[in-house]
């Protein structure tokens, strides 16, 4: 029998059991490997990334990990737990670089790098304005913005509501600028000329004599739009949020 094994021939063993070939060329059976958080997070992101947030489920990620739901369940509690490992992991890769010592340079350098942040992560705008998920290792952005406001002259609540104001100025900034995943570029046509502004369209069969100031902007709105930058804006708020200094060098509202 033991030459019959070591041949490799077809037989049977002591208990009965068949014998095909070679036991070294028989696959081996056991469990899958298992999965980790991190497998679990980068490839939650991934999907987010092709296909936007609102198609991660649980089902849709144990699909794109070859698992099941309930593997994936074993690592994280519900798909809220999911979202804020994805952002702290989204968090920990931004850049933290040295910024100006003078308040409002800091401020606008701070409110910058919130900015490009959004940018090449639309998806976070809708998640963090929830208000219940964040990923902790990106809240240095806030204590900076906040700690600049007061050095400029702002209480608590006056800096937190210009804070608020900086922040809903920059997600709609990111919202109407980012392109959208599987979505082409909204300012593109398919021609590649740029698309119709919308108050060109609004105005394509309009009087102009009933909205003649938007009727002033037509052909020239998507070509001011493309000139616009975030700084513009930026500056529009501090300037009318920040306390001004009359001649004597006093802060005035």
């Amino acid at each position: 029998m033991a030459a019959r094994r070591e041949r490799g021939e077809t037989g049977r063993d002591d208990e009965g059991r068949a014998l095909t070939g070679n036991a070294t060329t028989r696959p081996k059976r056991g469990r899958p490997p298992r999965l980790s958080r991190e497998q679990i997070v980068e490839a939650a992101h991934e999907i987010i990334l092709r296909e936007g947030a609102e198609h991660l489920t649980m089902r849709r990620l144990a699909s794109a990990l070859r698992s099941t739901p309930m593997a994936v369940y074993h690592h994280v509690r519900d798909k809220d737990e999911l979202l804020v490992l994805v952002l702290e992991h989204v968090a920990r890769g931004l850049p933290r670089p040295e910024l100006p010592e003078q308040p409002r340079e800091r401020l606008l350098a701070a409110c910058t790098l919130m900015y490009r942040a959004f940018m090449d992560n639309p998806w976070v705008v809708p998640i963090v304005a929830r208000g219940d998920l964040v990923g902790v290792s990106a809240v240095w952005m806030t204590e900076e913005i906040m700690a600049a406001l007061v050095a400029l002259g702002l209480d608590d609540q006056h800096a937190f509501r210009t804070h608020q104001t900086i922040w809903y100025f920059t997600a709609g900034q990111v919202m109407s600028a980012a392109p959208r995943p599987g979505a082409a570029d909204g300012a593109t046509g398919q021609t590649g000329e740029p698309a119709p502004h919308y108050i060109d369209v609004a105005m394509a069969s309009r009087d102009p004599a009933e909205f003649p100031h938007l009727a002033r902007l037509v052909g020239r709105s998507r070509h001011w739009e493309a000139e616009y930058r975030y700084a513009d804006g930026l500056g529009h708020i501090l300037d009318g949020a920040l306390p001004r200094h009359d001649t004597a060098g006093g802060a005035t509202p």
